[in-house]
């Protein structure tokens, strides 16, 4: 029987709704099942999750990318009232026709050709976040466990670390390196339908949406799109990974989760038993579109290189490539998987050898090439500040490099070969403000990283400190843990498990539901002026969040009161007024005191007194600037 629940209220509830549709959904595979669940457009468009929607979609720079129709989200939707937002997401809900997609088309790193990339509407985009936010849980908890690639608390350093670990604990060292042609471009919609059917979406309503959304389409190239999830589409990965999915279950269920009649309570005494059989091994790691295959013999990886292309050609309408489909012997030879070298090498291994990772040499040097050439491409005559801005940005690409690659076991010995090739073109491009070759850890950026260094980079000064361009070799070899199953957003264990393993704030719910009826109706009758809009009336919530419930003059909770939201300078443009970091939380009586100069506050703590008259101050300051 489908499972069907109630339209949640406020954010908390969504997420406990989220969990539950992730619960059942688990309990479901755990029996032996596929869930059904019903109801789920109402989830989709009930007030609650579009906000959340809107959120989310507004954190990424993308959000100002218009669509066909040139509109972006913070003129169409942020600057708009309440009211009017919510009830124009419903109504797409309701009478959903899709809009054309814009094409763009982006460099492919090492390669001529370029990505194309989907950019829908924005009101599309929303749709679908609303989707994705529904969807996901449904579709976690039934997702291949070793599948990483565009899922939840999943990276492709674990993706290389599942490869580590079997290679080193099985003693398999062949690997089918698997490219599928054109994946996203090529994914059939009727299997594609059939198979979130299958998963258990069986509300009609969702199924006829994401059909047309699927067949959007493309501006100037195609009225209606016959194949393919664009690129681009926030529900596109959800889509692929739900496709692929098919490809996990059958490679999985002739080896790493074939069904056995004992239930064995470890995976290496199951693997031992299935070793006397005649069933080939094969182990799949996949990231999206990228995966590998480990085997035990080049006879048994020709083997799954035959029969994988035969059934995708078969039941899923995908083509294997036949230049970039690999089999390697990584005691001989490297394999290139996620822009990582994988190889192993005599050692004390459990069977005799052990392994070596490194950056993908082509990969790695293109990336250095691309920062060198920003480095020459700063401008000679500029100030220092934007200098200084520039050794940031340069800097942060740099970092990005290290943190992607340091999960490799040779990742020092790898930068150490580009590292002089980045320091000198810096050199030269700081010639003109006087730099200077100063030691890591006497420079004033990035303290965490440059106090662990003596040796001198090239940097410039500012006043009385010294900005430094960081260098490539300052990056260690982390190890990366084997992905935790239970470490999931859907459950409050795996939650903390995340926190724990990442050490990043836990992301609180908003706390709409603190706000009064009244406030709700005054939003709803638009008596509010034009600065209370949509995103105004979204960010309150989260500026609560951050004052954790306390006023931030008095310091008093706010839980028996009506929090007011107060804006610090009231006359920043538009878009800028009402985001979280110019919205403080109080009390009544505190915005009153604020924003009425007259108004005596001498029977205030001292300490108050001193907020106020802060806050007050900085709203004449204000005006001051902004007329």
């Amino acid at each position: 029987m489908a499972q069907q629940f109630d339209y949640p209220k406020t954010e908390t509830e969504l997420r406990t709704l989220l969990d539950e549709l992730y619960l059942q959904s688990k309990k479901a595979r755990e029996e032996g099942k596929y869930p059904s669940f019903k109801g789920l457009l109402e989830i989709m468009s009930a007030e609650t999750t579009i906000v959340t929607a809107i959120h989310n979609i507004k954190s990424n720079h993308g959000s100002n990318t218009p669509g066909v129709d040139n509109k972006t989200m913070q003129r169409e939707y942020l600057e708009k009232p309440y009211k009017w937002v919510i009830n124009d997401i419903q109504s797409a809900f309701e009478h959903f026709e899709a809009q054309k997609i814009l094409r763009k088309y982006i460099e492919k790193p090492g390669k001529k050709e370029k990505r194309p990339l989907g950019i829908p509407t924005i009101r599309d985009r929303i749709v679908q976040e609303c989707m994705r936010i529904v969807l996901e849980p449904i579709m976690e908890a039934l997702f291949f466990e070793h599948s990483y690639g565009f899922r939840p608390m999943r990276d492709t350093a674990m993706a290389l670390e599942r490869l580590n670990f079997i290679t080193f604990h099985t003693g398999y060292y062949w690997i089918v390196e698997g490219d599928i042609s054109k994946c996203f471009d090529h994914i059939n919609h009727n299997i594609l339908l059939r198979r979130l059917y299958h998963l258990g979406i069986k509300d009609r309503r969702v199924l006829q949406i994401l059909k047309q959304m699927l067949k959007a389409g493309v501006l100037d190239e195609c009225q209606v799109n016959e194949e393919g999830t664009m690129q681009g589409g926030i529900i596109s990965p959800l889509l692929a990974n739900a496709y692929l999915d098919i490809m996990d279950e059958w490679i999985t269920k002739q080896w790493e989760l074939k069904e056995t009649t004992h239930k064995y309570v470890q995976d290496s005494a199951k693997r031992r038993a299935l070793k006397k059989t005649r069933l080939v091994p094969g182990f799949l790691v996949r990231y999206a579109d990228d995966f590998v295959i480990i085997t035990d013999s080049r006879i048994h990886a020709e083997f799954w290189k035959t029969s994988l292309r035969k059934f995708l050609g078969t039941e899923m309408k995908l083509t294997l490539s036949k230049e970039k489909t690999l089999i390697t012997d990584v005691r001989k030879k490297r394999a290139i998987f996620l822009g990582y070298e994988f190889k192993v090498v005599k050692g004390k291994g459990e069977h005799g050898y052990i392994t070596r990772t490194q950056p993908d040499r082509e990969r790695l040097k293109q990336k250095v090439d691309s920062i060198t050439r920003d480095i020459k491409k700063i401008p000679r005559e500029t100030s220092r500040e934007k200098m200084i801005d520039e050794i940031n940005r340069i800097n942060s690409r740099i970092r990005g490099v290290i943190q992607y690659y340091q999960c490799c076991t040779w990742v020092s010995v790898s930068m150490g070969k580009y590292a002089r090739k980045v320091q000198l073109a810096a050199s030269r491009r700081l010639k003109q403000y006087k730099g200077k070759w100063i030691r890591a850890k006497d420079t004033q950026n990035l303290p965490r990283v440059h106090q662990n260094y003596r040796q001198k980079i090239p940097s410039i000064q500012y006043r009385d400190i010294y900005i430094g361009i960081t260098a490539l070799t300052f990056c260690n070899w982390q190890e990366t843990r084997g992905k935790n199953p239970k470490e999931t957003p859907y459950t409050s264990e795996g939650r903390e498990i995340n926190f724990k393993r990442t050490k990043k704030k836990r992301i609180q719910a908003r706390l709409d539901d603190v706000y009064s009826e009244n406030s709700a109706i005054a939003v709803l009758k638009r008596k509010w002026g034009y600065l209370n809009n949509f995103e105004f009336v979204m960010n309150k919530a989260y500026a609560l969040n951050r004052d954790k419930l306390r006023c931030r003059v008095c310091g008093k909770w706010l839980i028996d009161h009506t929090p007011y939201a107060h804006r610090i300078n009231p006359n920043l443009p538009l878009e800028k007024v009402n985001r979280v970091g110019n919205l403080i939380s109080v009390h009544k009586r505190c915005y009153m005191a604020i924003n009425t100069p007259s108004m005596d506050i001498s029977e205030y703590e001292k300490q108050v007194q001193k907020k106020i008259l802060s806050y007050r101050e900085k709203l004449v300051v204000s005006h001051t600037r902004n007329n």
